[in-house]
């Protein structure tokens, strides 16, 4: 039997009582467990709110060398949120951002430590302050840092070129972030968490933004597809 810290990134209903809950682990990366009973109509030793997207966990657990799924043995709370699953702004992030993680992280199957801390500490602030419509953008802007294709920005430059992942002073591809979209992006790459909230910028510019970074992903990562909670995400944000 093992111990890990976890954040659960996923979770499907196996069945008519388990769920089947992809989870990245502190000491082993990600990691998929079926976690048997928790949905039947007896008390179940395990507790659903545990599974909840993007809840930080303790968790005894054992793996299977021959297999590709682990067993959950035990799980608690390592941090309760307050309004993570509760506001329906912040919810609705987390909800997106839980689709994202779980097509990124599933390349992520050794222990990353840095990777894991960035994702706890992060959701653990955005938890605690009132308000912040740009969190995700940042969030996946400074994801990318781990993953292997943070954007080489030159100030002076005029264009952020998408396929290249840097900034150019050329028209190099049909895929560039150009104008007030540029300045932005440029704008919270240079911020830091707690600073997202002095910058003003408007819907419309918020989701071209998204856009832009989404793609930057489709390019960047062979199999990452745009999440199917961006028509609602689109809707509230």
């Amino acid at each position: 039997m093992s111990n890990s810290q976890a954040i659960v990134v996923s979770s499907l209903k196996h069945g008519e009582t388990s769920l089947i809950s992809s989870l990245y682990l502190y000491d082993l990366g990600f990691n998929t467990f079926i976690i048997k009973g928790i949905l039947g109509s007896k008390k179940s030793k395990y507790n659903k709110a545990h599974f909840l997207p993007l809840s930080i966990i303790n968790i005894n657990f054992s793996i299977n060398q021959s297999k590709d799924i682990g067993y959950l043995i035990e799980s608690k709370s390592e941090i309760f949120y307050e309004t993570l699953h509760t506001d329906i702004e912040k919810s609705s992030v987390v909800i997106f951002l839980s689709e994202v993680l779980t097509k990124v992280l599933r390349e992520e199957t050794d222990p990353n430590p840095k990777l894991f801390e960035f994702i706890r500490v992060n959701l653990i602030w955005f938890d605690k302050v009132e308000k912040c419509n740009n969190f995700h953008l940042k969030f996946l802007i400074e994801l990318t840092r781990f993953i292997g294709f943070y954007p080489s920005i030159n100030s002076m430059d005029k264009y952020f070129d998408i396929e290249l992942g840097s900034s150019t002073n050329y028209e190099s591809s049909k895929v560039l972030i150009s104008g007030n979209v540029y300045e932005i992006f440029k704008n919270i790459l240079g911020m830091e968490f707690d600073e997202l909230n002095n910058i003003s910028i408007t819907k419309e510019l918020r989701m071209k933004i998204l856009d832009h970074i989404l793609d930057y992903y489709s390019i960047h990562l062979q199999m990452f597809k745009i999440p199917k909670s961006i028509d609602v995400f689109r809707k509230i944000f």
